[in-house]
């Protein structure tokens, strides 16, 4: 546990006044379970032997190094870089959020084992992300997100501005994103960027249709509690995109497995005729919405 990567992660925490990784790795501070999780938190699942690395889960990331970044232009802003994408409950847990993920940060979703660097999408920024995602025996690998102490992933927020999360909840019957979180400016450009890329109920055709609110900040999942993984960021916030089962699936041609949602991210099938435009209006809304929020613009 004592890698490069594991100091980063624990400096990292120390400048969040977060624990560092040996206190994470000897339990110390830990999170006791909800009673819906069968764990307390990443690191009890990690040091479990019950469900193991590679066979039942996987976690994948990228932590970039600090870019020069230089403005002099007198008609524009360029954005200023620094807003992670993260996944916490991906793989079969609340499936399709791991490709919404990849997508989101820059890549075409790619499977493990992959450079992710030929998945880069051409022309897109390629962002900080990070992913947990289960593999078998999903539903008990569910950690809540006030809950997640994973390195990698304080590594990944607490290095960046701004962060994004992407979750999913169980509803077949409506296409609904709830929209969560600590950062309000963040969250009032997704709000105005879903609906430009139209992402709106009622849309011309019902089939269309797309609920997109704000979180009641008295459920849940409103995304606005500070140990949030999503709120550990330099500026203390983040938002949280909580995504309806039927529009999740509507994304996908084929929703059936990991496999197959990174083949048909987007393609139209039968089940799925519009899978297009959900896909490509979810993922380009919240690439546009980072990148105004990065720029300093407000959709008031």
């Amino acid at each position: 546990m004592n890698s490069r990567r594991a100091v980063l992660a624990s400096v990292a925490a120390l400048a969040a006044g977060l624990p560092t990784v040996n206190a994470v790795v000897s339990g110390s501070g830990a999170t006791p379970a909800s009673a819906a999780d069968q764990y307390g938190s990443n690191t009890e699942l990690y040091t479990r032997t019950a469900d193991r690395e590679g066979l039942d889960w996987v976690r994948r990331f990228r932590i970039g190094a600090p870019a020069q970044v230089t403005d002099n232009a007198r008609a524009t802003s360029s954005p200023l870089g620094g807003t992670a994408v993260i996944a916490p409950h991906g793989g079969g847990i609340e499936a399709g959020t791991s490709e919404l993920c990849m997508a989101i940060a820059g890549y075409t979703p790619f499977e493990t084992d992959t450079d992710p660097a030929s998945a880069a999408v051409p022309g897109e920024p390629q962002r900080d992300y990070w992913m947990f995602e289960a593999l078998a025996n999903s539903a008990a690998q569910h950690v809540t997100s006030t809950h997640c102490d994973d390195p990698a992933a304080l590594a990944v927020c607490t290095g960046n501005l701004y962060a994004v999360s992407l979750h999913g909840f169980d509803d077949t019957s409506v296409k609904k994103v709830i929209v969560g979180g600590r950062d309000a400016r963040l969250k009032r450009n997704l709000l105005a960027a879903f609906t430009k890329y139209g992402l709106t109920s009622p849309a011309a055709d019902p089939d269309r249709n797309v609920t997109v609110v704000l979180a009641d900040p008295s459920t849940s999942i409103d995304g606005d509690d500070p140990a949030n993984i999503v709120n550990r960021t330099r500026t203390g916030g983040g938002a949280q995109l909580e995504i309806s089962t039927a529009l999740r699936k509507a994304m996908f041609g084929d929703f059936s497995g990991a496999a197959k949602r990174r083949t048909t991210a987007g393609v139209p099938s039968t089940a799925s005729p519009y899978a297009d435009h959900f896909w490509t209006g979810f993922v380009g809304a919240v690439r546009e919405a980072v990148e105004n929020h990065e720029r300093g613009l407000d959709a008031l």
